[in-house]
């Protein structure tokens, strides 16, 4: 999957001399917490809510409430955002753009296609795609964990197999690392109101299960 297939393409987007307080409007009426800026059309930054927020003068300052109002009203986006902010493409690989994020410490990342802010992808996204490949979004979905330690060839397929016999689909399979030595644990998603008797022929069938929710 794709940075084109998850992203926003309707991207509201402000000028670069928008008041600071102007763009805290908008943000709050579309329910988002970014803005990318344009100068002449062309994308030039990225202002956030926090950035709005850390602008604003502090209570503790010796300035007059009109004084203060005052200096609000005279800060443009262009005073406090970031400039040539770190941008992605619209074919990047979703998991590259989830470990970028997680390098930089980045929520959201403008998208560019051939010099043009074509998107934005945003941490919200990204979960929600995520969360639906995982098949959380199924209500009718369980999950079994798997104590793979040990484990070698064909164990998968075995696993599968029960899970055919008892004829409960599988909406994701997740491996994950409990310790440096190569053991693991799978996490099975799978499409049942009752996933006690296919957990039950697991067992049987010699699998170490730990738990199923």
């Amino acid at each position: 999957m794709k940075v084109r297939d998850i992203m926003s393409r309707e991207v509201i987007r402000v000028d670069i001399h928008t008041p600071i307080m102007a763009a805290l409007d908008i943000m709050k009426e579309n329910k988002i917490k970014r803005l990318p800026v344009t100068k002449n059309g062309k994308f030039t930054g990225l202002v956030t809510r926090a950035m709005i927020r850390d602008a604003s003068p502090s209570a503790a300052t010796s300035l007059s409430i009109y004084e203060l109002n005052y200096l609000i009203s005279k800060m443009t986006v262009a005073d406090i955002m970031v400039k040539d902010p770190v941008t992605v493409s619209p074919d990047l690989p979703v998991e590259e753009a989830i470990w970028l994020g997680r390098q930089r410490g980045i929520g959201a990342f403008p998208v560019m296609e051939n010099n043009e802010l074509v998107g934005i992808i945003t941490a919200s996204d990204i979960t929600a795609v995520v969360s639906k490949a995982l098949g959380l979004d199924d209500k009718d979905s369980k999950r079994i964990t798997v104590d793979s330690s040990g484990k070698r060839f064909g164990y998968l397929k075995q696993l599968i197999d029960v899970l055919d016999a008892h004829g409960v689909p599988l909406l994701s399979i997740l491996s994950v690392p409990k310790s440096k030595n190569g053991d693991w644990h799978l996490i099975l998603r799978v499409k049942a109101k009752d996933a006690a008797a296919t957990a039950e022929d697991l067992k049987e069938k010699g699998f170490n299960v730990i738990e199923v929710t």
